[in-house]
């Protein structure tokens, strides 16, 4: 009898110190609660007005440079050229447009303007392109009388600039978001090659000298795949 006790005695005490290691498990917090008591929905409503604010401030600034017509670049805007040049661009009447060119759901300020027929293809012309990211305003891009730019029937921006008789360049940007990608662009540069002066490139909007040489027939295919819409801006003399 005393030495079966004595068996019991030394069998606890040789498995007590592992069975006292085993910790009771502590409560995980689920993955669904983890996420309600962390996410803070998005105001989207505040988030528009803040945006329209913003673009409203934009649209007086710009509305204003026409009214003085001086040619006198404002203090505080990077508006293009053409915005407070407006007296030299009779054919032109001027305006703007509000809208998510890009569909990432955040409205784009579009500044451009449109001839005397605003039905008629690559009629609209794009100066001054604003969006929000981050909360931050961003002015896209800046076009003027020889760097102008078209919103195409596919959704990427075309930008048609010419330095010259010899030199112009039909570019064609993806617009992802907060700026612009170069997708591929035709050049002609006649002072680099008169005999055969069109090349493409996907690296460089202007610069002809790494591009490959093409063919005037394809050069002309390839600008025709993009067809240019024309956006329906307000003009800013009739919302005084």
């Amino acid at each position: 009898m005393k030495n079966l006790f004595i068996a019991a005695a030394l069998y606890f005490f040789m498995f007590y110190p592992t069975i006292r290691c085993y910790a009771k498990p502590t409560a995980v917090m689920s993955p669904q609660k983890l996420y309600q008591t962390s996410y803070i929905p998005e105001n989207k409503e505040e988030k528009s007005v803040e945006i329209n604010n913003q673009y409203n401030e934009l649209i007086a600034a710009a509305r204003d440079c026409i009214i003085k017509n001086d040619g006198e670049a404002p203090a505080n805007y990077d508006f293009s050229s053409v915005i407070y040049r407006s007296k030299y661009d009779h054919y032109e009447t001027l305006g703007y447009w509000v809208a998510d060119i890009d569909g990432n759901g955040i409205n784009e300020l579009i500044f451009g303007g449109y001839g005397a027929n605003p039905d008629s293809s690559g009629n609209s012309i794009i100066y001054d392109v604003y969006t929000i990211s981050d909360g931050e305003l961003i002015h896209v891009l800046d076009g003027w009388e020889r760097n102008r730019f078209y919103l195409c029937e596919n959704g990427m921006i075309a930008n048609e600039g010419s330095s010259g008789a010899s030199n112009s360049s039909y570019s064609y940007f993806v617009f992802d978001g907060s700026k612009l990608q170069l997708a591929e662009s035709v050049i002609y540069d006649a002072a680099k090659d008169p005999e055969n002066p069109w090349f493409y490139s996907t690296v460089s909007q202007y610069d002809a000298e790494n591009a490959a040489p093409i063919s005037e027939e394809t050069a002309t295919g390839l600008m025709e795949t993009y067809v240019y819409t024309n956006p329906p801006f307000t003009p800013f003399a009739a919302d005084k």
